[in-house]
């Protein structure tokens, strides 16, 4: 049966080496698992001042992807990862799906971001162990100039997010009577089984409030971790992310 494994990353922003080093960690007690999926701009957090991406973007080949490339190869697992892209056209909030061979699979643009980004256009899918697969990143999951760009045939959907609340970080109640209906309601429009995982920020007073739930085609939440932990959800498809699947 595959597996699939969300890991909501406690991120330190701009700490891109100890904020590695916490998800190899992670990564090595999911070795199993055919795909591990991390939050949006995974290892340095999500950063939008003009001077910090010119200090952290990177291009593709960069330093981060030949880690993660390696790390990959040696846990024989997928890794979905997000960085500061430095591209011809400025810099891209990146989300790269890395093969159990270090190869890259999926090279997905974020769309609904404002300057100093550039933003992407092109909603792409790629063949993995759980099936045909696509990216939307944090707010495209709520855009409608990146949803229906999402190609016909997609069978999983990964969300990776930052996404945080102003004020108390684990507002619990916010959480159950907003965020998390509106992300399955999001996912049912869709009509595709998503992974979504969020960040959770070490520091800060708007904190990413970490977490990570599976969400069917039909916006059933079929698995999730709790709200404000980094505890890593994995996940069982009983043959494809089109099936109900279990824990």
């Amino acid at each position: 049966m595959p597996c699939i494994a969300l890991v909501p990353l406690k991120t330190r922003v701009g700490r891109p080496e100890a904020n590695f080093a916490r998800f190899r960690e992670a990564a090595r007690t999911l070795e199993r698992c055919d795909l591990v999926v991390l939050p949006e701009l995974s290892f340095t957090g999500y950063l939008y001042q003009e001077d910090d991406l010119e200090r952290f973007a990177e291009p593709l080949d960069g330093p981060t992807f030949r880690r993660v490339a390696a790390l990959a190869r040696e846990l024989g697992t997928g890794v979905s990862f997000g960085l500061i892209e430095r591209t011809p056209r400025g810099f891209a909030n990146t989300t790269v799906i890395v093969g159990k061979q270090g190869e890259r699979k999926l090279v997905y643009r974020k769309i609904s971001e404002p300057a100093p980004f550039t933003p992407g256009s092109a909603v792409p899918q790629a063949a993995t162990e759980l099936g045909m697969t696509g990216v939307l990143v944090c707010g495209d999951l709520f855009t409608e100039e990146a949803t229906k760009r999402l190609p016909a045939g997609t069978e999983l959907l990964l969300v990776p997010m930052a996404r945080a609340f102003s004020g108390r970080s684990l507002d619990w109640e916010r959480w159950e009577s907003e965020e998390r209906a509106e992300y399955a309601r999001a996912v049912a429009r869709l009509g595709v089984t998503a992974a979504v995982v969020n960040a959770l920020d070490a520091e800060g007073e708007e904190r990413s409030f970490g977490g990570a739930m599976i969400v069917s085609a039909r916006g059933e939440v079929l698995a999730e971790s709790p709200h404000g932990s980094d505890e890593p959800l994995r996940y069982r498809f009983d043959a494809s992310p089109r099936g109900r699947g279990s824990r």
